[in-house]
């Protein structure tokens, strides 16, 4: 009796884990275009990324000339 629900219950577990492996997949090769809010967030992450980068040189420029 115990065996029978643990082995329904792993089955079950498994249908669930497949269905989102499947989901997932589904969604990484869709190739959905991205909405416009999107691609603005994504120009300003880059801004952001290409900001910190700068600071970052500058930052270790400073700390060279003071060592």
């Amino acid at each position: 009796m115990d065996m029978d629900l643990i082995s329904i219950g792993l089955m079950v577990a498994l249908i669930i884990l497949a269905s989102a492996v499947h989901k997932y997949v589904d969604r990484r090769t869709k190739g959905s275009i991205p909405s416009e809010a999107e691609e603005r967030l994504m120009d300003r992450m880059n801004e952001l990324e290409r900001r910190l980068t700068d600071i970052q040189d500058v930052m270790l420029t400073i700390d060279d000339k003071l060592n």
